[in-house]
């Protein structure tokens, strides 16, 4: 067989892409030579790997197992890798970091700060992504570790709690409430609603948060933004709710926050990681940071 494993990566590479020409774009190659490496695996293996009748590709059945088959391949070959390098006093390699984007600007750039300063021959490999979609990728190896709201959903991870926030409701200064010490959820379910995207976990922990109260929010505007959802709320199309963090990272003279009546309502951030899996020596210091600057503060 005449394989290489930079073959192997090209393949996972469009099968993750969907697509011949984003994984060009990702690996930097020539589209032509991605289709050239895609065919000579086929003809190793004498069976089509890739349906390439519609916009958007999919895997055969033999497709399915070469692309599975490969990721374990390559994720040996990183953990020999992995091994070899800890036998060194030097930390060196390349992590591999999982983080949904608010997540990502609130806490990262103090870890990587911290981290990098002390290990300046580790390479740090970012990936934003939402939540649920880093957990898939810690799960399968593609990832070594993720930063996403706890608990993650997916329960046979590893995962350790390093952070939690209260939640605030953020209104316009002109807001009936405005000047109110503290609120209940239940006396918000006539307001209109700014929230975070479907896709935010930020927005399944304030809507069961209502549901917990008796009510459905009435959502006027949803976001992946939390500095437009706060502008809106100081154009007075409605209110929000946000981490406290959150409002703090923004200076808007035409917002106020006010603290909620709920025991249970935080923001609570973890570290996730593959069980069962080596970890190496990077990613064991790279843990010991995030811990370091994060664990028990609230």
């Amino acid at each position: 067989m005449q394989l290489q494993f930079r073959d192997l990566e090209i393949f996972i590479t469009v099968c993750e892409e969907k697509s011949f020409t984003k994984a060009a774009e990702k690996l930097y190659i020539a589209q032509p030579s991605i289709s050239k490496t895609v065919q000579k695996i086929e003809r190793e293996f004498s069976s089509v790997l890739i349906n390439r009748a519609n916009k958007n590709i999919s895997l055969t059945e033999t497709g399915e197992i070469v692309y599975k088959r490969s990721k374990e391949i390559l994720f040996l070959l990183e953990n020999m890798q992995n091994e070899i390098n800890d036998l060194s006093n030097t930390v060196t390699g390349e992590l591999k970091i999982g983080i949904p984007q608010i997540i990502g600007t609130v806490f990262y750039p103090k870890i990587a700060k911290r981290f990098s300063e002390r290990f300046p021959h580790v390479k740090l490999n970012i990936k934003e992504e939402g939540g649920l979609i880093v957990e898939k990728l810690v799960d399968n190896g593609t990832l070594d570790i993720g930063l996403v709201v706890y608990p993650p959903s997916i329960k046979t991870l590893n995962t350790e709690l390093i952070y939690k926030d209260k939640f605030v409701l953020c209104v316009h200064p002109d807001h009936p409430i405005a000047n109110l010490k503290e609120v209940s959820l239940n006396s918000l379910k006539n307001e209109n609603f700014i929230m975070f995207a479907k896709t935010f976990a930020l927005h399944n922990v304030v809507l069961q948060a209502c549901k917990e109260e008796g009510f459905i929010p009435n959502i006027v505007f949803e976001s992946t933004q939390w500095d437009l959802m706060l502008e809106l709320v100081s154009a007075k199309i409605g209110i929000t709710i946000i981490p406290r963090i959150l409002f703090y990272k923004i200076n808007n003279a035409n917002v106020v926050s006010i603290p909620i009546i709920k025991d249970n309502l935080y923001w609570k951030i973890g570290i996730i990681t593959k069980k069962n899996t080596y970890q190496s020596k990077a990613l064991k210091k790279f843990i010991e940071v995030v811990k370091e600057i994060y664990q028990g503060t609230e």
